[in-house]
C-alpha cells in the first residue's frame, strides 16, 4: 500500500494530523493569498447567520471603510438579528458560497500551499461543500421543522446564559429577536413541504420548550426597566409559537410523505462531505463489522469472571444470558436511586475526573475553569436525549462552556426509569463525563479556543467555528480509551465490562447508522442488534433509534475519528524519538479541529503514512 500523493511538493509542506511540527519551504502562491480570502470569509459566513454568529461571539459584523478616503464602515449589530430563510435569504447563502468556492478553487492551488495555510484551505473547503450540500441536496429547510425550532431556542438562549455583556443589554438582544420571531415562522411555513413523523412530532415537543423560554425563564432574569417592552413582544411571539405548534400537528403532520432515510446515494454524498471523502460508508461498515465482533469477544471474556463473583459456579446457557445476569446486577448495584440525583451525580464525577487526569498524565488541563453543568435546554431535548456539550463562544472563550444533562422526564413510567439508569449507573456516567467534559469535549474545546500563541487569529477562529466533526467526536472516544488504558479505574472489574460495553456501543451506533439509511433496516432489526450485539436497555435502544431518525451521517463520526486519532498517534510515535502522550495531545489540540485526512498527513521527516 502506498501513500495517496503524487506530487512532491505536498510532501515536502505538510504535517502530522495537519498540525505542523516542523517549518517547510515551497513555492508559489504565498498564504496570504489565502488568507486575504480567509479572512473576510469567516466574518462575512458568520454574519449570515446571525444566531451563529451569537455562539461564536461575534457581536457586529463591520464592512467597507478602511484606507478609503472619505469611507464610513458600514457596522451591523447582530445579537438581536434572526437568520433569514426567506427564498431570497437562502438563494443568496447558496450564492455567497458557491462564489467562494469557486474563487478559492480558481485563485489558490492547495498543492503548492505552505504549513498550516494548507489546512486551512481544507477547512473552509470542507465547510463550504457540507453547507451547500445541506442546501441544495439534502435541503433540510424544506423538510425539518425542528431546524427552525432549535435554531430559535438557541437565538433565545445563547443571550440568555453567555454574559458577554450587562444584563440589560443581553435582555435587549433577546426582546429584539422576539420581535422578528412571527416573521421568522412564517419563513418556516412558506420553505416546509412535507416532514416524516419522527421529525414533526420532535419539533412539536421541541417548540413547548421555546414557550416555556418565553413565558417564565427568560422573564425570571428581566430587568425591570426592560418589563414593558418585554411584553410588547412577549405576546405575539407567544402567539406565532403556539400557531407554530398548531400548523405542526394540523398542517405540516399531513404531510409525511418524506423519507427520513437518505438512501443509499444520498448518503454516500453526505459521508464524503462529513465524514471522510476516502472512506465509503461500506468499507466503514466492513471495517465496523470487523471490529464488533472482536469488541464483543472481549466483553464475553471480561463478564465471566464478574460472573463467577457474583453467581458462583453457576454457568449461564449462553453468551447473552451471560451479559443479561452480569449487567443487571452492576446497572442496579451501581445505579443512583433517584433520577434527581443524576446531574448532582455528574457533577461529583467531574470534580473527580479532574485529579484523575492530573495524576494520569494523558493530558494537560486547561487552566481556565468556566465549565457550568445544567439541564439540557428543553429546545434541544429531542437530539441530546442524555447529554450534549456547547464550547465557549471561540471570539469569546472566556465565557461559558456548558455540559448539558437531560432529565428525565417525570411523567415516565418506573420500567424507562430503570432501564435508564441501570444504561447509566455508576460507571457509565463516569465514561459520559469523560467524553462530554473531562479531558473530552470540554478540554479539546478549551485548547482550541486558545490556541498557539503565534497562531493567528483568524485561523484559529476558521478552525473552531468550522470545526472538524471526526476530529472532535472521535477526540473524545479515543481520550476516554486513553486514560483507560493509562489506568483509570483499573482496579474494577465491573467499570472494566462497562468501558467494553461503550465501545461496543460506538461500533453499533456507525453501524446502526449506515444500515437504516442505506440498507433499509427496520426498527425491529435495529432492536434486535442493539440488544444482542451491544447489550443496550431498551431505554437506550429507544432513544438510538431515533437519534438515526433525527440525523444522518453524524453516529459515524465517533467510531471514524477514533480510529483515525489513534492512527496519527501510532505514525506520530514512531517518528518521534521523545514521545510523550502529553506533548502529543498538547501539539494535536492547540492547533484546532482540523479535518484528519491521513492520507496526506506527514511527520516531521516528511515521510509519508501509508493508507490502510
Amino acid at each position: 500500500m502506498g501513500s495517496m500523493l503524487k506530487k512532491p511538493s505536498i510532501a515536502l509542506c505538510a504535517a502530522a494530523v495537519v498540525f505542523w511540527l516542523g517549518a517547510c519551504a515551497t513555492e508559489d502562491p504565498p498564504p496570504e493569498v489565502l488568507a486575504g480570502l480567509l479572512d473576510p470569509f469567516v466574518y462575512d459566513s458568520l454574519a449570515m447567520t446571525p444566531i451563529a454568529a451569537t455562539a461564536a461571539g461575534y457581536r457586529e459584523h463591520v464592512r467597507g471603510g478602511g484606507d478609503e478616503e472619505g469611507a464610513a464602515p458600514t457596522i451591523t449589530p447582530l445579537d438581536g438579528a434572526m437568520d433569514d430563510y426567506s427564498s431570497d435569504g437562502i438563494a443568496k447563502r447558496i450564492a455567497f458560497y458557491k462564489d467562494f468556492q469557486t474563487k478559492l478553487h480558481a485563485t489558490v492551488d492547495r498543492e503548492r500551499l505552505m504549513e498550516g495555510a494548507w489546512v486551512d484551505y481544507a477547512v473552509v473547503d470542507q465547510h463550504v461543500a457540507q453547507v451547500l450540500f445541506t442546501l441544495q441536496k439534502e435541503r433540510v429547510h424544506e423538510h425539518n421543522p425542528t431546524l427552525y425550532v432549535e435554531a430559535l431556542g438557541s437565538a433565545l438562549f445563547a443571550p440568555l446564559v453567555h454574559e458577554y455583556g450587562p444584563a440589560e443589554g443581553r435582555y435587549r438582544h433577546i426582546i429584539e429577536r422576539l420581535d422578528k420571531l412571527p416573521a421568522f415562522l412564517e419563513q418556516a411555513k412558506q420553505n416546509l413541504q412535507s416532514s416524516p413523523d419522527i421529525w414533526t412530532q420532535t419539533a412539536i415537543s421541541e417548540n413547548d420548550g421555546n414557550i416555556k423560554l418565553v413565558e417564565s425563564v427568560i422573564p425570571a432574569g428581566l430587568p425591570e426597566s426592560l418589563k414593558s417592552d418585554f411584553d410588547g413582544v412577549a405576546g405575539p411571539a407567544l402567539d406565532a409559537l403556539r400557531s407554530f405548534s398548531d400548523y405542526l400537528k394540523s398542517d405540516l403532520g399531513r404531510r409525511n410523505q418524506h423519507d427520513w432515510r437518505l438512501g443509499r446515494d444520498l448518503y454516500a454524498e453526505k459521508f464524503k462531505a462529513f465524514v471522510s471523502d476516502k472512506k465509503t460508508p461500506d468499507e466503514l461498515l466492513t471495517q465496523a463489522e470487523a471490529e464488533l465482533q472482536t469488541t464483543y469477544d472481549e466483553i464475553i471474556a471480561a463478564a465471566r469472571p464478574v460472573h463467577k463473583d457474583i453467581f458462583g459456579n453457576q454457568r449461564p446457557p449462553s453468551d447473552m444470558a451471560l451479559m443479561k445476569d452480569v449487567l443487571e446486577v452492576i446497572g442496579d448495584d451501581h445505579r443512583i436511586r433517584r433520577s434527581s440525583q443524576l446531574i448532582d451525580q455528574i457533577k461529583k464525577d467531574v470534580d473527580e475526573l479532574r485529579t484523575s487526569v492530573d495524576q494520569a498524565g494523558v493530558v494537560l488541563l486547561p487552566p481556565r475553569d468556566n465549565l457550568q453543568i445544567i439541564d439540557t435546554p428543553e429546545f434541544m431535548r429531542g437530539i441530546y436525549s442524555v447529554a450534549g456539550f456547547m464550547g465557549a463562544p471561540p471570539l469569546e472563550p472566556k465565557l461559558g462552556a456548558y455540559y448539558w444533562v437531560t432529565p428525565i422526564p417525570s411523567d415516565w413510567p418506573r420500567a424507562r426509569v430503570t432501564s435508564k439508569l441501570r444504561e447509566y449507573n455508576l460507571f457509565a456516567l463516569k465514561l459520559l463525563s469523560i467524553h462530554e467534559a473531562i479531558p473530552g469535549h470540554y478540554v479539546q474545546s478549551e485548547f482550541s479556543n486558545e490556541g498557539h500563541e503565534d497562531l493567528p487569529k483568524v485561523r484559529r477562529i476558521l478552525r473552531s467555528v468550522y470545526a472538524n466533526g471526526p476530529y472532535m467526536e472521535g477526540w473524545s472516544t479515543y481520550i476516554t480509551e486513553a486514560l483507560v488504558d493509562a489506568g483509570y479505574q483499573e482496579e474494577s472489574k465491573e467499570f472494566r465490562v462497562n468501558w467494553l460495553k461503550h465501545k461496543l456501543r460506538v461500533i453499533a451506533n456507525a453501524i446502526l447508522d449506515v444500515r437504516m439509511h442505506t440498507t433499509n433496516m427496520s426498527d425491529d432489526e435495529a432492536e434486535e442488534f442493539l440488544r444482542t450485539k451491544a447489550f443496550q436497555e431498551s431505554e437506550e435502544i429507544r432513544g438510538k433509534i431515533m437519534r438515526v431518525k433525527l440525523s444522518s451521517a453524524q453516529l459515524p463520526l465517533y467510531y471514524h475519528g477514533w480510529k483515525e486519532w489513534l492512527r496519527v498517534r501510532e505514525h506520530y510515535q514512531t517518528e518521534t524519538t521523545d514521545f510523550s502522550l502529553t506533548s502529543f495531545h498538547d501539539k494535536a489540540l492547540r492547533e484546532g479541529p482540523v479535518p484528519l485526512p491521513f492520507e496526506l498527513a506527514y511527520l516531521t521527516t516528511n515521510r509519508p503514512m501509508a493508507d490502510e
